[in-house]
């Protein structure tokens, strides 16, 4: 949708859904050293008052955080303003981010939060995503793409697009169009004409949402062993070496990074079935339903989730990133592994200079 068109949806909304009455609507108006996207003279009823307004081109947590952050400070800096933020769609949890930020908003799948002193107040939820963004091929946290976050946050340095696709075989094109797309969702720099990652913990707020671990393909065995702890033991002291493409992830990986978490299952991935059949025979699984204990994970990730393996105990792990991806959501203490391990390991690796970050924030 274009600029123009969406401010015209935003009028015809704030008039349609919240029954005000616009007398003047000024774009990219100058407040201080500010300068929101619209503010709007409003009339309802017998009241007048003015809306400081920004509206979300981008589906980013950094773009959503900083907008909520730049409308505090306009009605900080003017309280006879009233903030709203507009947005094609607002997930209810951003939408509940806006309440206890203060922020009135209005999305134009129909959800709607706003109130004005007594004279105001609209709440109305559950209304469904109506612009699903179709961007085939350019979704940053997608199997293939994800390789260029995975190298650019391993490695702390400014990437050139040939240098970044060799490192991580890729075409030099497809490189440049997702350096575009992070650079429109704020998460990339340039630096003369290198790039380098920016806001990254917004970044891993993204990721985390846009990956689905139930995508895997979960193949459950039985192990006659008294807990998972014998079950690491006991491959340690198998000769693996290349007998099988593996790597342990969720709760097993993640004890031998940074141990936290009591857990029950040994998660294996392996690229191909044929990987588990080592597994099978040296560890004498047992196909069952339920009550699996050794569950082997084919990847939907295909390409990326192997990248940057670690050896730990003379065991294969998959990388910090990717055990924190498949934690996060896990039901079992998965959340609470997962952020020991991104406060023990994945906050440190990441860049936290603030003023680097700002000047890529426009």
């Amino acid at each position: 949708m274009e600029h123009n068109n969406l401010l015209d949806l935003v009028k015809e909304k704030l008039q349609e859904s919240l029954s005000l009455k616009i007398l003047n609507f000024e774009i990219e108006p100058r407040l201080d050293n500010l300068r929101p996207d619209f503010i709007a003279d409003i009339s309802f009823k017998k009241w007048r008052f003015k809306l400081v307004g920004e509206i979300l081109n981008h589906q980013s947590a950094f773009i959503f955080k900083h907008a909520l952050y730049k409308l505090q400070l306009c009605a900080a800096q003017r309280p006879d303003l009233v903030p709203i933020l507009i947005a094609k769609y607002l997930s209810p949890p951003k939408q509940q981010e806006c309440k206890e930020a203060g922020i009135n908003f209005m999305d134009l799948s129909g959800n709607v939060f706003f109130q004005f002193e007594e004279a105001l107040h609209i709440e109305r939820m559950g209304f469904s995503n109506q612009f699903p963004e179709i961007r085939q091929g350019r979704n940053p946290f997608s199997d293939k793409a994800s390789l260029l976050l995975r190298a650019m946050l391993k490695k702390k340095k400014n990437w050139g697009v040939r240098e970044l696709a060799d490192e991580i075989r890729l075409n030099p094109g497809y490189v440049s169009r997702m350096f575009k797309e992070l650079e429109e969702l704020r998460y990339l720099m340039r630096v003369n004409s290198k790039a380098k990652l920016i806001n990254q913990e917004s970044l891993l707020e993204d990721w985390i949402h846009h990956y689905d671990y139930k995508k895997n393909r979960f193949i459950r065995y039985f192990c006659q062993a008294k807990s998972a702890q014998e079950i690491l033991d006991r491959l340690k002291r198998m000769e693996i070496a290349e007998k099988a493409n593996y790597a342990l992830g969720f709760h097993a990986g993640a004890f031998l990074v940074s141990p936290h978490a009591a857990f029950n299952e040994v998660h294996i991935y392996i690229s191909d079935e044929k990987s588990s059949e080592f597994f099978k025979g040296q560890l004498k699984l047992k196909v069952v339903e339920r009550g699996a204990n050794v569950i082997f994970v084919l990847p939907y990730y295909k390409h990326s989730a192997f990248y940057d393996l670690q050896k730990i105990k003379g065991l294969k792990v998959v990388s910090d990133i990717q055990l924190y991806l498949d934690l996060y959501h896990y039901p079992f203490r998965g959340l609470e592994q997962a952020e020991h391990l991104y406060g023990k390991r994945i906050k440190a690796a990441i860049e936290t200079n603030k003023d680097e970050d700002s000047a890529g924030n426009g």
